[in-house]
């Protein structure tokens, strides 16, 4: 078994690989099979503990841990959470090979499946970490099995949350434990409201490539888009909810606890906590309105919340709004100087501000931010989607963009594209969609396959 010391130490050199740095007391180490093995091996010598515990103590001592095992379940949880998330990073390369992926998804699963089976599991809430990992793992996979996969994971991972929220109750001393859930809670949000956007992105870009498939390849057909479409509504919508949720949480754990420069053992809530839950609450609210049109138009409900499709699509905006509010919060450094957003960030926010314009527009959006000329373009519209296409369509010294134009640039699923001429209908705006695609073409996320023109020409003239 670890000491506390030695745990601690392998968290911290998880963390610093995964930032690529350097830590002079602790080094750096990889998420590799050999520690897989020496965690599932740590958990099962817990189990053991557990069993001895709940032999020898009362029920109502059975349901706290000794305190020499409270901080090593800790721990252990922060270093589930490390080595789950380091091996999904290093996955997503381009330059690793299907077999070495496969490998990976299974170094999660078992990460996983550790954090399902720790004992008084809600001491160590970032163990909760892999299980989301494992959800993310399922969604790469870019099929319809492994989307439903990914959002099952993503309930249970959620479910298990209010159950060990619920565990810790009122309960004296838990406040490390709840602050651990409520920071982990963020994480799992953002995971599963990205699954969301990017299971929609698949469908409304790929729609014909799989119609193009012979029967015995294609994952859907024709007849599937009605369905597909209700699916589709109902994740996105329970992602744009859930991404608020995250964003109030962000402000009171900010309120009451302060955010961070660094994760580290006690605290993982970062000073840019709002950055990325408000980038994808965003992206999933722009990409729910076109399917609300195709909704209504088959005759289904928009939800309980709501008495018309009109009261829906106006909460979705607002939504929006908050959530795009949430990326520009100021964010400043020990110095009080401002943090600007990462490159990732900058064309995540032109990506965001461009798919309002096409099918917000005249929404009034002001910017404080600067990195960019076309953000003092406000209300957004056709003028401001041209400042934002050009902006993204430079091209670095390599000759690549500096970004496509997301799920709004690529679309191909008639229902979509329907969609998108309703928003752009509803406000005022008569044609003009079709012609920024062909202008545009090379923001297309899948520009750069040799049939995608052929193919998006097709979808424009047909949906």
């Amino acid at each position: 078994m670890w000491t506390i010391e030695e745990l601690e130490m392998i968290c911290h050199a998880l963390r610093a690989e995964s930032e690529g740095r350097d830590d002079p007391d602790v080094g750096r180490r990889t998420a590799e099979e050999a520690l897989i093995e020496e965690i599932e091996q740590e958990v099962e010598e817990y189990r053991e503990w557990y069993a001895k515990h709940r032999s020898s103590e009362s029920i109502e001592n059975s349901v706290e841990p000794p305190e020499e095992l409270r901080e090593r379940l800790w721990l252990i949880g922060w270093m589930i959470y490390e080595a789950s998330w380091q091996i999904v990073r290093w996955a997503r390369r381009t330059d690793v090979g299907v077999e070495v992926n496969f490998r990976a998804a299974g170094l999660v699963e078992r990460l996983a499946e550790v954090a399902r089976i720790l004992p008084w599991p809600h001491f160590a809430p970032r163990a909760l970490g892999a299980i989301r990992a494992e959800a993310l793992v399922a969604s790469k996979r870019d099929t319809p099995q492994g989307y439903n996969e990914a959002f099952l994971l993503h309930k249970e991972v959620r479910d298990r949350y209010g159950h060990y929220v619920e565990s810790h109750g009122r309960a004296p001393g838990r406040e490390l434990e709840l602050l651990g859930l409520e920071e982990i809670f963020l994480q799992l949000v953002l995971a599963e409201t990205g699954t969301a956007c990017r299971t929609a992105e698949r469908f409304i870009g790929r729609w014909l490539d799989e119609l193009d498939k012979t029967e015995r390849e294609r994952q859907w057909a024709v007849d599937d888009e009605e369905h597909w479409v209700e699916i589709l509504y109902h994740q996105l919508s329970i992602g744009v909810i859930i991404g608020e949720q995250a964003l109030d949480k962000a402000t009171e754990i900010e309120r009451a606890y302060g955010l961070v420069k660094r994760v580290g053992r006690d605290r993982l809530a970062l000073r840019t906590a709002f950055r990325n839950p408000g980038i994808m609450t965003a992206r999933a609210a722009l990409h729910l309105l076109p399917l609300t049109y195709e909704m209504e138009a088959v005759g289904l409900e928009p939800g309980a919340d709501y008495d018309n499709w009109e009261e829906m699509r106006e909460a979705t905006v607002r939504r929006f709004l908050k959530a795009y509010r949430a990326i520009e919060k100021p964010v400043l450094d020990d110095n009080e100087r401002p943090v600007a957003l990462i490159a990732d960030h900058q064309r995540s926010v032109a990506q965001l501000r461009l798919n309002a314009a096409l099918v917000l527009p005249g929404l009034d959006l002001p910017s404080d931010l600067d990195f960019a000329d076309f953000l003092r373009r406000s209300p957004l519209d056709d003028d401001a989607a041209e400042d934002i296409s050009a902006w993204l369509a430079e091209k670095d010294g390599e000759g690549k963009i500096r970004g496509n134009a997301n799920a709004v640039g690529s679309v191909t699923m008639p229902a979509f594209l329907r969609g998108v001429r309703a928003c752009r209908a509803e406000r005022g705006v008569s044609g003009g969609y079709r012609e920024w695609r062909e202008r545009w073409f090379a923001l297309d996320r899948y520009a750069g396959e040799d049939d995608r023109r052929e193919r998006v020409e097709r979808a424009l003239k047909g949906g």
